[in-house]
């Protein structure tokens, strides 16, 4: 079967040992989504030599042609549907949480996606990174629970085909350009920002949030500048934290997260869902939604307060995971790096504000707020808003243009 290309990527040190733990994981990754074939071994999933199997895999395999915006012609796709078996769990699984198809075949029968999952790779340039899913209950806790500051580190690994990817040289104007270029170096900054255990994590917030404001003046070709930049916030001075006045919060969270349309994915509508239930079922009731966040906040605050690593390290992922990413603006809109660092600052604060969300309502919810909640609670945060790239743009708009009432 397929043999894939290694190369040396970035990435927090844990992933370098990092391996799945298969039938002793809580929660199985095969389950609840529909996964992408490669056509390599959607082929070879049409002729195994186990008649049983064949015939599950036959069952389970669609093939259908799909034109995105741009494409001349239809392109053939294939998928295993999942979310059509019985719990949404792949059939293929044995009775200990094991695929018989790897047991039998090796991984190397693996489809693209099945072999690389958790792991998320994407590249600008010739730098590659390489980050994880928080819904594996296993990359979760390394990724979240140690108490030291994550350590990133490079390394050499088989490299996902697929790979999400950005050519700078396409980015028309020159200063987003070297921006783009800068990634790693602006991410670094970010996390060692977020690291910086000197002050509380609202200040941390606050200090990276002034960093990307300053870089817009800075001369980025320059890695002294950005490292400068990076001091200054620090001697900022400045102090926030969007969470301090639960009534603007959530006057925040209705008008830019809640709203929801008859076709909105997944995301929107989980979090209209949560939305009811904090407001007691009545939508837009600012007041009842805020007081109801306030005694999920009350349960929560204490245990957050004894245990800021977990939002640190919470926060280091999504920046060093997702900040930066969204290629196809840099490759299809005029963007200048105002307008990117303006996006990145929102992105910020939406993670920040829709983590404590979820975790005040996780709280309300049970009466309590405890590390396995907390982990749970990210796990699934992960499976229904972090797969949704474009939603978290379009929040980060909102966002941006949202006008706090007096």
């Amino acid at each position: 079967m397929q043999r894939y290309d290694r190369r040396v990527v970035s990435a927090p040190k844990w992933m370098e040992t990092f391996q799945c733990i298969a039938g002793d994981c809580p929660e199985t990754c095969c389950q609840q989504w529909n996964i992408d074939v490669d056509p390599v071994h959607a082929e070879s999933y049409t002729h195994l030599g186990d008649p049983e199997l064949q015939e599950e895999m036959a069952h389970l395999l669609y093939k259908f042609r799909l034109r995105r915006p741009g494409m001349r012609d239809a392109k053939l796709q294939y998928r295993l549907m999942l979310l059509n078996c019985p719990e949404e769990r792949c059939p293929i699984l044995n009775e200990k949480g094991e695929c018989r198809l790897q047991k039998k075949y090796g991984a190397g029968i693996l489809c693209d996606t099945c072999y690389f999952h958790p792991r998320n790779f994407f590249q600008i340039d010739e730098q590659i990174f390489l980050s994880a899913c928080l819904s594996c209950p296993e990359c979760a806790r390394l990724a979240l629970l140690h108490r030291e500051p994550t350590e990133f580190s490079r390394f050499e690994s088989e490299i996902d085909p697929g790979t999400e990817w950005l050519e700078t040289s396409f980015i028309t104007d020159p200063k987003a350009r070297i921006l783009m270029r800068n990634r790693e170096r602006v991410v670094s900054m970010m996390c060692l920002l977020l690291q910086d255990r000197s002050g509380s994590f609202a200040k941390r917030m606050a200090q990276t949030l002034d960093f990307l404001r300053i870089l817009t003046g800075e001369n980025l070709q320059d890695p002294e500048s950005i490292r400068a930049a990076a001091k200054k916030a620090q001697n900022s001075g400045h102090s926030y934290d969007i969470l301090q006045d639960n009534l603007k919060l959530m006057d925040c969270w209705t008008a830019v997260f809640d709203p929801v349309d008859e076709n909105a994915e997944k995301a929107s509508r989980e979090i209209s869902d949560i939305t009811r239930h904090i407001a007691g079922g009545r939508i837009g009731y600012t007041q009842r939604l805020a007081g109801n966040y306030e005694e999920g906040k009350r349960l929560m605050d204490p245990f957050l307060s004894e245990n800021e690593h977990l939002i640190e390290n919470f926060m280091v992922h999504c920046v060093f995971s997702d900040s930066f990413k969204q290629f196809h603006r840099c490759q299809n809109e005029l963007l200048t790096p105002e307008n990117i660092l303006f996006h990145e600052s929102a992105l910020l604060q939406v993670w920040y504000i829709l983590l404590h969300v979820r975790l005040a309502y996780a709280a309300l919810s049970h009466g309590t707020m405890n590390e396995e909640l907390f982990l749970q609670t990210v796990i699934h945060a992960d499976r229904t808003y972090w797969h949704y790239p474009d939603w978290f743009a379009r929040i980060a708009d909102r966002f941006r243009s949202y006008t706090p009432k007096n």
